[in-house]
């Protein structure tokens, strides 16, 4: 049975589809906005990376619509939903994908290509999503550089699909009850999975699709349990719970919470309550229906898939800074290429049913082949450095410092859940003749390590940095492993052993300041020797690849225009803070800027001085320590006059 279609091409019925649902266009908007307007930085959307749960839960219902449909019809076959799927996914992609690896030439260091190839390999294979979490570490390169990091989520689609047909179709002789119960088993197990994840290993439940199976099993109960609702005003009240926890979560959530775990319950339920309730007309549905709220769902999977490369370009490729017009403007872009490639890529594939299906599975076929052949190509030719001078290549190298192993991460640095640290090693003093310097602090404390390490003549220096969180005194309800390790430090060990100088660094932000000044006031941390240290300056991508490209550009304002300048804001914050508390204050903003933040350094020793977008290399480290040197050894001296 074909569509029976209006003229406006909205469809009121497809024997395969079913009935066409408007509202679930403009869930798909509630899903997709916030996503976009949460990468591009605007304020207020520190939640929207739920709208990839959303989609989660909408793909679930939907397809697991499809399929029981087509299984009770008796014309289900795997080949037939592979050659939608493969009409449905891949030609918007390959478009994507190869506009991007077009891009990478003129805007990506060799390097970074390697590490593009890679990824364009795996986003082809649907794998993606076990790529990112192989290469995930806290000195991983930044997600600014991997235009294909939003492709994690396919990945976790795709596979999922890989069995589900297959499980509906085992369980399509049973009772629905037998049905519906197999799927909300695998729910809850799924569900618990991501919950323990999250506890334990945040980056696997991130990545994997056995913590996120969930989400997508959560749309296919909606599709296969019998939900409607005969009273109007408790469809209405549901309506409008689902709405509000999709708001709450967009709205409260943030890089801080505990995710994908029990805090994706709220999205993904709210979303399953727009789902079953939005057949019955609610007015939430009514809202979703509205047309420009539909469009943006019918673009929303191109939306999806140009929104990253956008921004990731205009930031490395372009050197754009993050001001209002150029989020806009990223904004506008991501919806034109979408709107464009809705129109004249996605519709006249999806919209031609008759297409063999030998001949379309062929032809993805075909398509991924060309794809991996030119992943070969790009790896083959090792990101094809001469595109730039040997000078330039030595710069560039810095990107892959290894930071991790520069600042002793598994003795005295932590920076992933489950590694070691070493007390003995590095908290014992040796040598009590000589004044202790102790470095607490982040990632943004550690790169002070391979400086101060040549101080060891004159100091004994101990070293406990933890990354994850800022070097404070948390109150007992925070029970991340990184707020305990600073609550124990600060409240119990240090108090027990005190040092001639606590030197307290982070990469500290304006929201870190009332826990900074509660610290401070604290007497247990006073009679410490407290010296505040400031962040750094940083940047809005690794500072070697800006130093490259301002040579090639001839543009040596380059660096000052990528500036982080919420640094520099911070940097007279903390300043304040520490000078109301008495507490010595040492700004490296001052040290490597002066009076002219345009002429921030940039180099030491020949090198770059900064690894990526803030942290030092091991000649960074050496000369910010050296100047910062003299005022740390005042200090010591007035303690112990």
């Amino acid at each position: 049975m074909k569509p029976i279609s209006r003229q406006d091409g909205r469809v009121i019925h497809d024997a395969v589809h079913g009935p066409y649902r408007p509202d679930i266009d403009g869930l798909r908007t509630l899903a997709v906005l916030p996503v976009v307007l949460n990468h591009v930085g605007v304020r207020g959307f520190m939640g929207g990376f739920v709208g990839v749960d959303i989609f989660f839960v909408i793909s679930g219902f939907l397809i697991s619509g499809i399929l029981t449909r087509d299984i009770q019809a008796g014309r289900f076959r795997i080949t037939e939903f592979y050659r939608r799927r493969v009409l449905r996914i891949f030609p918007a992609l390959f478009v994507v994908l190869a506009a991007v690896t077009a891009a990478t030439f003129a805007a990506m260091l060799p390097g970074e290509m390697i590490r593009y190839a890679r990824s364009l390999g795996a986003t082809i294979l649907f794998g993606s999503n076990i790529l990112f979490w192989s290469e995930a570490g806290y000195f991983d390169q930044a997600s600014h550089i991997k235009p294909l990091l939003h492709t994690w989520s396919l990945a976790i689609e795709e596979q999922f699909y890989i069995l589900w047909p297959l499980l509906l179709l085992l369980t399509a002789r049973a009772r629905r009850g037998v049905t519906v119960g197999v799927i909300a088993a695998i729910t809850l197990i799924s569900l618990g999975v991501s919950i323990v994840m999250v506890g334990n290993s945040p980056t696997d439940a991130f990545y994997w699709l056995p913590a996120r199976a969930w989400e997508l099993s959560i749309g296919a109960l909606v599709a296969t349990m019998a939900h409607s609702i005969r009273w109007r005003w408790l469809n209405e009240a549901l309506g409008v719970i689902g709405l509000g926890m999709i708001l709450y979560a967009i709205k409260f959530y943030n890089q801080e919470t505990a995710f994908p775990g029990a805090a994706a319950l709220v999205p993904c339920l709210g979303a399953a309550l727009l789902i079953a309730t939005g057949a019955t007309g609610t007015w939430v549905a009514r809202l979703l229906s509205i047309r420009p709220v539909t469009f943006i769902g019918k673009i929303s999977y191109s939306l999806y898939l140009w929104h990253w490369p956008v921004i990731v370009f205009a930031q490395i490729g372009l050197f754009l800074p993050k001001t209002p017009a150029v989020m806009a403007g990223e904004i506008a872009l991501s919806i034109a290429l979408a709107t464009l490639s809705w129109r004249y890529v996605e519709r006249p594939f999806r919209t031609r049913p008759n297409w063999p299906t030998r001949s379309v599975l062929l032809g993805a076929l075909a398509a991924m082949a060309l794809g991996l052949g030119v992943t070969a190509i790009m790896l083959a030719g090792k990101g094809f450095p001469q595109r730039f001078t040997p000078k330039e290549l030595a710069v560039a190298a810095y990107e892959d410092l290894d930071g991790d192993a520069l600042y002793r991460r598994g003795t005295c640095f932590v920076v992933m859940p489950g590694d070691r640290f070493d007390p003995k090693l590095c908290l014992t003093r040796r040598e009590p003749a000589k004044p202790a310097l102790l470095l607490l602090g982040d990632s943004h404390g550690a790169h002070l390590w391979p400086g101060l390490a040549q101080q060891r003549a004159r100091y004994e220096i101990l070293q406990a940095t933890h990354s994850g969180c800022k070097p404070v005194l948390y109150p007992d309800s925070a029970t991340g492993e990184c707020q305990r390790f600073f609550r124990t430090m600060l409240g119990s060990w240090i108090p027990r052993h005190p040092p001639s100088a606590l030197l307290i660094a982070a990469r500290w932000r304006l929201s870190d300041l009332p826990l900074v000044d509660a610290t401070l006031r604290d007497p247990r941390v006073r009679r410490a020797n407290p010296i505040l240290i400031g962040p750094i300056p940083q940047y809005s991508t690794a500072l070697p690849r800006l130093l490259v490209f301002s040579e090639r550009r001839h543009d040596p304002d380059l660096a000052a225009q990528a500036y982080d300048f919420e640094v520099f804001t911070t940097d007279r914050a903390l300043n304040a803070a520490a000078h109301r508390h008495g507490i010595p204050y040492i700004s490296l903003v001052q040290t490597l800027c002066g009076t002219n933040v345009n002429r921030c350094g940039r180099w030491a020793e020949g090198v770059p001085l900064q690894f990526d977008y803030g942290h030092l290399t091991g000649e960074g480290s050496r000369e910010t320590v050296a100047r910062i040197m003299p005022r740390i050894d005042r200090e010591v001296a007035l303690q112990h006059r």
